[in-house]
């Protein structure tokens, strides 16, 4: 019992803090998008970027943040490096970033652009905090052009989808830079504000479909385990009630001749086991509400999926959820009570004579 829930409320605290991590960094709400956008093709950033429609542009800074992507490449240590040039919205209080290094700097571009990037991404670039790098972009009419970038600030991104390989940037830089004023690729927003013109709507369940699938996975798994504790906790009980009808001939012999009839004997080992499986919550109860409470204080560490494309590599903590806990509890006392009636059958069979003598069952 205790395996079962703790299995599905750490699978439980697991997709709670990866979807809160997709949702405070890049999804938010939804997406309204450039219609035929897809960042999986970079080839066609530059053609699906527009000016943000006037009623998602009205939004206050809590509700919306404005964000450009485009192409660009770097030049570290004489090596090319393609790269997402993302601008967003410095002033926005929607997504969760750690773009404070960008917040001081003057909104008109100069010589040098502030640039902030990964952990991940500076590891790969091999670039540090301080460090120079040229970044060359096409802008709005074809030309191509190039600037000196500063990296202002090396940011911890809970989210590892927008580290690798994205340069973030001041929305208003990079619109000044490539001569696009007032265009996005996509305004997140907090609440889906129904129908909005030139712009299509993704949902968060659209923006999340892979992190979501690989959930779904992860609860078939987790059922998978479930099935192999029930088969490992059943084949427990089933033994233990067939060596008690085994040990106890005489005692329900006895009870035969003293007239009990086998339906009636069958009632009250039915009623044993179910106390039993009673006691077993209690006991679940009393050891498990301690172990849980110890591993809150601790989590589990998954540091080690900082270099997956996981959106959670902090610790993990467990989310119980009620309503599951006591849906499991009473599926798996029902299965136990099942499962120690079935030997309990042999009773009905059993002679009365022998069973006195404890020679019914051989």
């Amino acid at each position: 019992m205790i395996a079962v829930v703790f299995n599905l409320s750490l699978l439980n605290g697991f997709q709670k803090q990866g979807t809160r991590n997709m949702v405070n960094t890049d999804a938010a709400g939804g997406h309204y998008v450039v219609p035929g956008f897809d960042l999986l093709d970079p080839t066609q950033w530059e053609d699906s970027t527009q000016p943000a429609p006037v009623s998602l542009k009205r939004l206050p800074p809590s509700d919306k943040a404005e964000i450009l992507v485009l192409q660009g490449q770097i030049f570290p240590n004489n090596r090319l490096y393609p790269v997402q040039l993302r601008g967003v919205e410095i002033d926005q209080e929607l997504l969760t970033l750690p773009l404070q290094g960008l917040k001081s700097k003057p909104s008109k571009v100069s010589d040098v652009i502030p640039v902030v990037i990964g952990l991940k991404m500076a590891r790969k670039a091999k670039l540090k905090k301080g460090d120079s790098v040229i970044l060359k972009w096409r802008d709005g009419f074809g030309a191509v052009d190039a600037l000196d970038a500063e990296v202002v600030d090396v940011a911890d991104f809970l989210n590892p989808r927008i580290d690798e390989g994205i340069i973030w940037m001041r929305l208003d830089h990079l619109r000044q830079i490539t001569s696009r004023p007032g265009e996005v690729s996509w305004v997140a927003v907090r609440d889906h504000l129904g129908s909005v013109a030139e712009m299509e709507f993704r949902s968060v369940d659209e923006l999340m479909a892979d992190l979501l699938t690989l959930l779904k996975h992860d609860r078939r798994n987790a059922f998978i385990l479930w099935c192999i504790l029930m088969f490992l906790a059943g084949t427990s009980v089933f033994n233990t009630q067939i060596l008690n009808v085994f040990k106890r001939q005489k005692e329900i012999g006895t009870l035969m001749a003293l007239g009990m009839n086998a339906a009636r004997i069958e009632k009250l080992f039915v009623l044993e086991g179910g106390l039993a499986s009673l006691g077993a919550v209690l006991a679940a109860f009393v050891i498990g509400v301690p172990l849980f409470m110890w591993f809150q204080q601790t989590g589990l560490d998954i540091s080690h999926l900082k270099e997956s494309t996981i959106p959670v590599y902090e610790s993990i903590r467990l989310d119980v959820r009620p309503r599951e806990v006591a849906a499991s509890l009473c599926v798996i006392v029902g299965i136990m009570v099942f499962i120690a009636w079935l030997p309990v059958r042999k009773i009905s069979r059993l002679d009365p004579a022998l069973a006195l003598r404890g020679k019914a069952i051989q």
